[in-house]
């Protein structure tokens, strides 16, 4: 019965931080200062697709280790998404390293986007798409919010919850961003965000080190991380873009033997199907 009360406490949150930012009202200027205009998108039966490639590391300090090359496949059909779905999202909202996860988008503005998702997951390495790897492997649900605050400002939110209830828990993640025109048809973004999460989640998320006691990490904000991407359309068709970042376990995360700071990055070309 608590559990469930948690769970109805977490869900009515989430649903008042959602409300909250859609009528938080837009002080954009009228006049957009985007080198690119958006276009107008009126079939909605009509397929677009992105295609790349990216270098990624989720640790810069074992590089040799974690760096990795991956493609990079996004598909939009309706309301349907794949990863980076078209250059729309891209460009608008700042979504550059999506996860190829399956979402429904919910509500898809040129200001705001939110997308409602399932995938398995990896509890044991925090991944999606590894699950023929050794690890316990659960369902997670996602709800994905975007919203475009004004031509510089930019506030997003990501909630999940593991529906078998196999250890991944509860995780609210909030995060503010500043895109600032540095030449024509390209950004650089600050990015900050931090981290709520059930005590079930540091816990196994941090199985991996032996040598802290996890039982006493509670539930709350225990991580931080800010960075900077940049990101230029080539042309109508073609983009790239660069980001670093660096994650800081904070509270009692902090205190245990083996989490530290973590630097990540990658870099990656894409083409967009308009």
């Amino acid at each position: 019965m608590h559990a469930l009360k948690q769970m109805i406490f977490h869900a009515l949150c989430l649903v008042v931080i959602i409300f909250s930012i859609i009528l938080f009202p837009s002080t954009a200027n009228a006049q957009n200062s985007s080198t690119e205009a958006s276009p107008v998108i009126s079939e909605s039966d009509q397929l677009y697709y992105t295609l790349g490639t990216r270098l990624k590391s989720n640790d810069l300090g074992d590089w040799q280790n974690t760096a990795r090359v991956r493609p990079v496949i996004g598909l939009r059909y309706g309301k349907w998404q794949l990863g980076i779905g078209d250059g729309r999202a891209w460009r608008n909202l700042g979504q550059f390293g999506s996860e190829p996860t399956l979402s429904y988008q919910v509500m898809d503005e040129q200001d705001l986007n939110i997308g409602l998702s399932m995938r398995v997951h990896n509890v044991g390495t925090g991944e999606s798409f590894d699950v023929f790897e050794g690890g316990k492997n659960t369902l997670r649900t996602r709800v994905m919010l975007h919203r475009k605050i004004n031509q510089r400002w930019r506030f997003n939110a990501d909630w999940t919850q593991d529906v078998l209830n196999k250890g991944d828990g509860t995780t609210l993640n909030l995060g503010l961003s500043y895109a600032w025109p540095v030449f024509q048809q390209s950004e650089l973004i600050l990015h900050a965000d931090s981290t709520w999460a059930t005590a079930e989640h540091w816990r196994n998320s941090g199985s991996q080190f032996k040598t802290g006691p996890l039982n006493l990490v509670t539930t709350g904000f225990q991580k931080v991380s800010a960075g900077l991407t940049f990101k230029q359309s080539l042309s109508r068709h073609w983009a790239w873009y660069s980001s670093f970042a660096i994650s800081q376990p904070i509270a009692k995360l902090k205190r245990i033997s083996g989490f530290n700071e973590i630097a990540s990055g990658q870099i990656g070309i894409l083409y967009f199907k308009r």
